[in-house]
């Protein structure tokens, strides 16, 4: 091109630039000026009597020589203005320029031509000739001045075209170039070259077939139609995936491009949001599809009130034909309310265009997915100035919306007005108030300070040197994240937003908090990445939600929500109804944090950045053994292989003296989603709304970061989740307090390290340290007495015995860590009321979401637990409790309740010492099964019988009710089994059964049947088979536990008898022959139980070898559920945003499948009835919690929550679940059937025979559930711990 072009535009893109550049059709000599006609849709000379301040388009300017350029800033034009023709196809730019202006956005545009002088000719000819024949396609030179994200077009044309010197202006004259003859030869050439080359590929394979016979085929047409012929069913299942492969990509183009456009208008950026959707609407990768990719820089302009860029943007929105939507009017509207004085008859064109168009106006605000509060009081205003009497909110609150699952109809009435909200009085209005604030401020931060119950004594020294270290890492990432910034990386671009959309002090916040997190424990490094990213990410939401009024609206109804549910008065509605109802009567909306989901691997690749910071600055100085200084890093990596399948996965820790530093300090740091909840949490209400206040949280718990079980629940509508919701917020308002005089026994053994033999692990210091026994091994290779073989069996020892000791110290500690943060957060809060949020896992089992301190843990923490509402003892609370000491100490297994209250009794003087010297006394309580809740009982009975009336006396201990085998409670009830079903409680007894000792009387038949047969194992196995050593095998075969692991589990019950009971050469033995009769047992006893584990099975095995998907269910809950054990190939395993079509087809882990079913199953009935009892147990008023199938409520309630129980209990096995679940299979493999109409012979008679087994449902027994109403025992009053 004889011109060099300079641009100076608002927005400008290197790329459009580039593109004009290469057009070699400009070759003129002359000058032209035109200008294009929106009007007549043409270029038109610009005359004398056209001003060009009134010019409404930019003119496009083809100087020669020093003529100045036209600005709008002149005068009339004086110039008459020709179009000269000379070494220029008149044609090809008339009809260049016109697509130019309709698919571009010169709109306000000052352009200047200049031309090179005659030394610079030949190289801008040579330039020309060589776009012509090479394409469009030119090297990039690398530079530095620009910054990813931001598109210098002065630098780009300069990079694109020779610089000139201003005052070396002359003519020049370049000859025409003929294009279109100029393409031809040159695909003409391309295509003999490829011709010449495939011609050479054919001889070199005929070659290497001739030459090489007998030996594997060389790369060769021949060979890569042989290696076609071998495909493998993996390499089958690429090649169906890669059809669909065009329209998912465009789904994660359109699903990125979103993602980073909303990063910089949530970071308050909306220019350089703009300016990447005009340089995607030029030359997009794939068709733009996703409206609110334009709605949300529309909306961001429409705040700002400018409103030539919003036309601007609607334009290439019209462009891609994409329908405007409400979110489109309502940046219109918006627009307009930005100026002091309305149009009225703007207003009502839009308002008539939505009725043109089909939408209702009234919906307008509700129906807006991205319209801030603070918007949306604009645009209200806007359409009342037309219309008074609009109004978005609906007069009536949320009606009830009934439940569609057939188990639940009974929930479906209206609950009784005369119970009482056992939330009453809790927490005071002023206590609330103050908590409020404090757990706000813990959402903001990220990070709760807590005292260490430890290290209380930390000096004042090693504190300043903690200060000074993390001051200078400071002042390191500042610099270095600042300068990361300024350079150009590819990679850096991606994430652009959102490194800019916070202060830089905030990432540098986010970088020291992670520093602490990871000196706790070892990590995996790709999960403490992507959870950097999230909290970056969660950050950029806080701050656009603080900004956009989003959290004053939240905290408002949140505030109002909390009156509600702690109102003397019941409610009479679930949580969920009564904030949906707030939130329509004040929003018009049922939410009102949106959710804005990003795609994952953004959140990786910005924890990925900060830890590349992280690794490569920040260092500490070490010395070495010879006294010498070098500067080591603050984390330490590790690899290790995962599983069979090749997998490395790279573990992160921090240094051992950053550890030192960070861990044994006075101040602790805790996450603030792992803290307990300091106000009630916010009602489930969404598929990722609930949880804490500020921000939103998933309702599933994910196994991995693919997030299969979230994404599944997408496929299905919000209303099949509603009942989960309920019991989850059931469970999430249930108020906590912390037991302090527990608290206290539990902390002065930790400190004096004295409670070893309560499972209470002891500090790392007084443990013995691991050495290896060098003079030993060196006495050991000087001997010659011994020979080689020896000599290895012995130092192979010596290493597994140090090994042991090694890993068994680690182990302690670890231990040791999390009681220490779990203590120190039970200090932390001894005098608060704690809530803990609920979700659930893939199969519906309930989980608090904190980790460390929660009532799911195990006895030293379930007994730091008490309800925060206490209740009156009544008649048989002081009995129960009394029952539930027994039931904890496990004296008494099949006693009756009225014999263990008997007991109890009789150990009323022991229970009396335990609870006033539990350190000093006779320590009684540390002969229990579970000494610290046992303890815990034993304070709490003793407070009641000092009392003035014990049944008066107002408890707030938890009394628990847990079941008898649970699983295999289940498989009876399912299989109708009635000896099964009378083993495990099912059918009314005065006593209680205790299926590990039935199973254990079996075995011993077995056994002496063996051993008068003459088997020696039978015969050395004399007395030795106890309860406790097949008790665990027992549990967990309901679970699919295999021959091998039978094994091992009794193998370790076994290993501490000593030689004199049994040699150590029969263990291993006697566990395989114990093992195999502990299973022979159990298909004695609960025949039904096995058919069915074996119908599940052999189901999920066919599942997944003939119809290639993962085993999938609905719960009787109405929840989906599918296990999401699939195996990603290599080049596929580290993208995150997968959907779940694309999940579908990727392979299936058979084994996992197969074995998971059976187990995971049972375990969603469990979860379904602990659920119906949770609703149940609301709607009666009464305080509940759980730990899946171990019931929690006052004392006083215990015979009511039995009934409750029992009764749901009947209505679940009273539903055909196994013939609803045989149905559930049919319809996928219709389904699958219908997509694959196309199947070989042996795949379509496996899918036959897979149809046969589902529709062949086990036969069941004769045992009538219904029994269960009328006895004293029931499926959660099991005594076994």
């Amino acid at each position: 091109m004889t011109q060099l072009l300079r641009v100076w535009a608002t927005h400008g893109y290197h790329q459009n630039f580039r593109k004009l550049l290469n057009q070699g059709i400009y070759n003129c000599k002359s000058c032209s000026i035109l200008r294009y006609s929106s009007e007549s849709d043409k270029l038109e000379k610009v005359t004398d009597d056209i001003p060009v301040k009134e010019m409404k388009e930019s003119p496009v300017i083809f100087s020669k020589g020093k003529r100045k350029p036209v600005s709008k800033e002149m005068s009339p034009v004086s110039t008459q203005l020709q179009i000269l023709s000379a070494g220029l196809e008149k044609r090809k730019l008339q009809l260049y320029v016109e697509k130019w202006f309709k698919d571009h956005w010169f709109t306000s545009s000052k352009v200047e031509f200049k031309t090179v002088d005659h030394s610079e000719s030949s190289k801008v000819k040579r330039s020309v000739k060589t776009a012509v024949e090479g394409g469009k396609k030119r090297k990039k030179k690398k530079t530095t001045k620009t910054q990813p994200g931001e598109f210098n077009v002065a630098e780009a044309s300069q990079r694109s075209t020779p610089q000139v010197d201003k005052e070396q202006i002359k003519d020049i004259s370049i000859e025409k170039i003929d294009l279109n003859e100029t393409y031809r030869k040159y695909n003409e050439k391309v295509k003999e070259e490829r011709k010449a080359k495939e011609s050479d590929r054919k001889r070199e394979g005929a070659s290497s077939v001739e030459d090489d016979r007998g030996s594997p085929i060389q790369k060769s047409a021949f060979g890569h139609g042989a290696q076609k012929l071998g495909k493998t069913l993996s390499q089958l299942r690429k090649a169906e995936f890669a059809k669909d492969a065009t329209a998912v990509k465009k789904k994660h183009y359109n699903e990125d491009l979103l993602s980073y456009i909303w990063g910089y208008v949530m970071g308050g950026k909306i220019h350089h949001a703009h300016s990447v959707l005009m340089q995607h609407t030029v030359k997009p990768e794939y068709e733009i599809t996703e409206p609110q990719i334009f709605n949300c820089v529309l909306l961001g302009w429409a705040r700002k009130g400018n409103e030539v860029m919003l036309t601007e943007a609607l334009t290439q929105m019209k462009k891609f034909q994409i329908c405007e939507h409400y979110d489109t009017f309502a940046a219109k509207l918006l627009c307009i309310g930005s100026r002091r004085t309305y149009n009225k008859e703007t207003i009502r064109d839009i308002l008539q265009q939505m009725e043109e168009m089909n939408l209702d106006i009234r919906c307008l605000i509700q129906n807006c997915e991205i319209l801030t509060p603070r918007d949306a009081s604009t645009v209200l205003k806007v359409i009342q100035s037309v219309d008074p009497d609009y109004s978005h909110l609906k007069s009536e609150n949320l009606t009830t919306q009934h439940y569609s699952v057939p188990l639940l109809r009974d929930f479906n009435a209206s609950p009784p007005e005369d119970a009482p909200n056992p939330l009453f009085q809790v927490i005071s209005s002023s206590k609330f108030e103050e908590n409020l604030q404090k757990q706000l401020k813990f959402e903001e931060t990220g990070t709760v300070s807590m005292d260490s119950t430890y290290f209380a004594n930390f000096s004042k020294k090693q504190e300043k040197t903690k200060e000074l270290l993390v001051e200078q890492f400071r002042g390191t990432l500042t610099a270095a994240f600042k300068f990361s910034l300024q350079k150009y990386s590819k990679d850096l671009e991606q994430i652009w937003p959102f490194l800019n959309a916070l202060k830089t002090n905030k990432y540098i916040d986010l970088m020291i908090k992670e520093i602490e997190v990871v000196a706790e424990k070892e990590y995996s490094a790709g999960y403490r990445k992507y959870q950097l990213g999230q909290s970056v990410i969660n950050s950029i939401k806080m701050k656009y939600f603080k900004e956009s009024g989003y959290l004053e609206q939240q905290k408002m109804i949140y505030k109002e929500y909390i009156g509600i549910i702690l109102s003397k008065r019941n409610p009479n509605r679930c949580h969920r109804e009564i904030w949906q109802s707030l939130c329509l009567e004040h929003t018009g909306k049922s939410t009102i944090l949106p959710d804005y989901s990003f795609p994952d691997h953004i959140s990786f690749k910005i924890g990925k950045f900060l830890y590349s910071l992280m690794n490569r600055h920040l260092k500490i100085l070490s010395k070495r053994p010879d006294g010498t200084s070098h500067n080591i890093p603050v984390f330490c990596y590790a690899s290790r292989d995962q599983g069979k399948d090749g997998r490395v996965l790279a573990f992160i820790q921090t240094h051992p003296r950053i550890k030192k530093m960070f861990m044994e300090n006075s101040v602790m740091k805790c996450e603030q989603v792992f803290y307990p909840m300091i106000v009630p949490p916010v009602p489930w209400h969404g598929k990722q709304l609930g949880g804490f206040i500020t921000f939103n949280s998933d309702l599933i718990r994910c196994l991995d970061d693919i997030r299969m079980e979230l994404k599944y629940l997408q496929k299905y509508p919000e209303d099949s989740l509603h009942p989960v919701m309920d019991s989850l917020n059931t469970l999430g308002t249930c108020g906590w307090k912390i037991n302090t005089k527990m608290l206290d026994v539990i902390m002065e053994l930790f400190k004096k390290d004295a409670g070893s033999s309560l499972d209470l692990p002891p500090a790392k210091h007084t443990l013995p340290k691991p050495v290896f026994p060098l003079l030993e091994v060196k006495e050991m290779i000087e001997s010659k007495t011994e020979n080689e073989d020896e000599k290895k069996k012995k130092m192979a020892e010596l290493w597994r015995k140090y090994f042991k000791m090694k890993k068994d110290r680690a182990e302690t500690h670890s231990l040791w860590c999390h009681m220490h943060k779990t203590l120190s957060l039970a200090e932390s809060i001894r005098d608060e009321v704690i809530w803990f949020p609920h979700n659930l896992d893939f199969r519906g089992r309930s989980y608090p979401f904190m980790p460390h301190l929660n009532y799911h843990g195990d006895d030293v923490r379930r007994s730091l637990f008490q309800f925060a509402n206490g209740k009156p003892l009544g008649e048989k609370g002081l009995d129960w409790l009394k029952i539930h000491l027994i039931n904890l100490t496990g004296f008494a297994k099949r006693s009756s309740n009225t014999e263990r209250l008997h007991l109890a009794n009789k150990l009323l003087p022991d229970i009396m010492d335990s609870a006033d010297n539990p350190l000093e006394g006779r320590k009684w309580w540390q002969t229990s099964d579970e000494p610290f809740q046992t303890l815990a009982v034993c304070m709490e009975v003793t407070t009641a019988l000092r009392s003035e009336d014990p049944t008066q006396f107002v408890s707030y201990f938890p009394t628990h009710q847990d079941g008898s085998c649970n699983g295999l409670q289940h498989y009876a009830a399912l299989g109708r089994d009635q000896a099964g079903a009378e083993s495990v409680n099912l059918s009314p007894f005065t006593h209680p059964q205790d299926v590990y000792s039935d199973v254990v009387e079996l075995v011993e038949k077995i056994r002496q049947k063996d051993a008068e047969e003459g088997l020696e194992i039978a015969q050395k196995l004399e007395g030795l088979i106890k309860r406790k050593t097949i008790k665990q095998t027992i549990m967990t075969s309901v679970y699919g536990v295999t021959m091998y692991g039978a094994k091992l589990q009794i193998y370790k019950q076994i290993n501490p008898l000593s030689d004199e009971a049994l040699p150590s050469e029969f263990h291993m033995p006697a566990s395989v022959y114990l093992a195999r009769c502990a299973f022979k047992a159990l298909e004695e006893m609960f025949s039904s139980a096995r058919s069915i584990q074996d119908w599940f099975t052999q189901i999920a095995r066919g599942m997944a070898k003939s119809c290639k998907l993962p085993t999938q269910w609905i719960m009787p809950m109405g929840m989906p559920v599918i296990q999401p054990y699939i195996k990603l190939d290599d080049d596929m395993k580290f993208k995150r945003d997968y959907n779940i079509e694309e999940l579908l087809k990727f392979k299936i882990e058979s084994r996992k499948q197969r074995n998971g079913f059976p187990p995971n199953y049972i375990h969603s009935i469990d979860a379904s009835h602990m659920m119906l009892t949770s609703l149940e147990m609301y709607r009666a008023g009464l305080t509940f919690a759980s730990v899946h199938d171990c019931y929690w409520t006052h004392a006083n309630d215990v015979d009511l929550m039995n009934k409750l129980c029992r009764k749901q209990f009947v209505a679940l096995h009273s539903q055909p679940l196994l013939e609803t679940l045989s149905a559930d299979f049919m319809r996928h493999i219709e389904k699958y059937q219908k997509e694959h109409p196309k199947l070989d012979k042996s795949h379509k008679q496996s899918v036959t025979d897979l149809r046969e087994l589902v529709c062949s449902v086990p036969q069941k027994g004769k045992f009538i559930s219904d029994v269960l109403q009328q006895g004293d025992y029931n499926p959660s009053q099991g005594t076994s711990p």
